[in-house]
C-alpha cells in the first residue's frame, strides 16, 4: 500500500487558507485538518467553510475539536453544514481537549465524557437524535449523514477507546518503530473488545515535518518542534507510552515547562529555550527521532519508509505556523518528498 499524507494547520484568515488550499490540493495530499483552539486561532468551522468550495478532492475537518467547548448538537450541525458545501469529504476529528480547552481554564475531558460525546455526535448525524449526559438532544434539519469520526489519541487508554468506537484515529505517540508498533497493539486490543480489527479503522500517525535540500537545515527546525510534542506526551503521565525508563523524568520536566499561550506560533526565543533545555536534559536526539521527520529529501524518505516498515501508512504533518509559512512548508514537502514515495520502490540513494 502506498502511503497517504495529510496535514493539519493553525487556522489563518479564511480567505488566505482557502487560496492556499486551492494551490496545495494539486500536490497530492489526501486530507487537511484545522486546529480548534479559539483563544489562539480563528474559528475552525468558518475556515473549513471557506476551504470547501475552494477545493474539489481534499477531505477536510477539525483536527481536532473537543467535548468541552462545543455542545454535540453545535458540532454535529457545523459538520453537516460544511458537508453541504463539500459532500462526502467532511470528517470530524475529536480529542479530549488540549490547548483549545486549557487556555480557557478547562481541564482535559475524561475518556468517559469523550466517549459519550462521540456517540452523541454520531447519533445526531446518523439518526437526528441522541442522548447526552442524561438529556435527549436532536438535530432535525440535517437528515442522515455518514461523517466519519476520527479520535485523537495520545495514550494507551485513548487508543483502546478509539479501537472500540471510532471510525479513525490520529495517533500522537510518535513515528519511531517502537511507538508505532506499540500504538497499533493498543488500538488492536480496543478493536478486538468490540469485535473489530485495526483494518476497520482509518489510522493516522501525526508528527512534525521539515525538509530542506540543504543538509542540516531541516534538522535544526525539527529540534525545537519535537519539544512541543512533549506537551501532549506528558498529559496524563508518561506511563504506558513506550518511553525508556531513563527518559521519563526528563521528558516530563520538559513537557511541564511548555508555554500553552504560544502553542502553534512559538517565538524563536522560546524555540531556542526549549532546545537548550532538551539538550541539558539529554532527550533532544531521542525526541527528534521519535516525533519528527526532518532532513534532506533522501533523509526524510528513509525516515518515512522506516515508519512504514513498522506498520504506519498514513501520516499527518502538524504545521504550526502562520501564513505564508505553513504554505511554504506544505508545498516543500509536497514537491520534495511526496514524489519519492508515490512509487513502491526501495529507499532512494542520497
Amino acid at each position: 500500500m502506498l502511503p497517504e499524507f495529510g496535514f493539519s494547520i493553525t487556522p489563518g484568515s479564511a480567505s488566505g487558507v482557502a487560496d492556499e488550499l486551492r494551490r496545495v490540493e494539486k500536490l497530492g495530499y489526501h486530507r487537511i485538518g484545522v486546529w480548534d483552539s479559539p483563544a489562539l486561532f480563528r474559528e475552525p468551522w468558518a475556515v473549513l467553510a471557506a476551504i470547501a468550495p475552494a477545493t474539489t478532492r481534499l477531505r477536510l475537518g477539525t483536527w481536532v475539536t473537543n467535548p468541552l467547548t462545543r455542545h454535540p448538537v453545535v458540532t454535529a450541525s457545523a459538520a453537516a453544514t460544511v458537508d453541504d458545501l463539500a459532500p462526502g469529504r467532511v470528517y470530524l476529528g475529536i480529542g479530549s481537549g488540549g490547548t483549545g480547552a486549557w487556555n480557557l481554564g478547562l481541564n482535559t475531558a475524561s475518556l468517559a465524557r469523550l466517549e459519550g460525546y462521540v456517540l452523541a455526535v454520531r447519533g445526531l448525524l446518523r439518526h437526528g437524535s441522541a442522548a447526552f449526559e442524561g438529556t435527549d438532544v436532536t438535530l432535525q434539519w440535517a437528515g442522515e449523514r455518514d461523517i466519519p469520526i476520527i479520535l485523537g489519541a495520545h495514550g494507551p487508554r485513548s487508543l483502546r477507546l478509539a479501537g472500540r468506537i471510532a471510525d479513525g484515529v490520529v495517533i500522537g505517540l510518535g513515528v519511531s518503530p517502537e511507538a508505532i508498533s506499540g500504538s497499533l497493539e493498543q488500538l488492536a486490543a480496543g478493536a478486538a473488545g468490540a469485535g473489530r480489527s485495526v483494518d476497520d479503522i482509518e489510522v493516522w500517525f501525526t508528527c512534525f515535518w521539515f525538509v530542506d535540500e540543504r543538509p542540516g537545515v531541516a534538522v535544526e527546525h525539527g529540534r525545537w518542534a519535537s519539544t512541543a510534542f512533549a506537551l501532549h506526551f506528558v498529559r496524563g503521565g508518561v506511563e504506558g507510552k513506550f518511553l525508556p525508563e531513563d527518559m521519563k523524568a526528563a521528558v516530563r520536566q520538559l513537557g511541564e515547562t511548555y508555554d500553552l499561550t504560544v502553542h502553534g506560533s512559538v517565538p524563536e526565543s522560546k524555540q531556542q529555550e526549549y532546545v537548550a533545555l532538551a539538550e541539558r536534559l539529554g532527550v533532544a536526539d531521542y525526541l527528534l527521532d521519535r516525533f519528527v521527520f526532518a532532513g534532506t529529501p533522501a533523509e526524510v524518505e528513509s525516515q518515512v519508509r522506516r515508519a512504514m516498515s513498522a506498520g504506519a501508512c498514513r501520516f499527518d504533518g502538524a504545521i504550526d505556523a502562520d501564513l505564508p509559512e505553513h504554505e511554504r512548508r506544505v508545498s516543500s514537502w509536497g514537491r520534495l518528498v511526496l514524489p519519492r514515495l508515490r512509487a513502491d520502490s526501495p529507499v532512494s540513494a542520497s
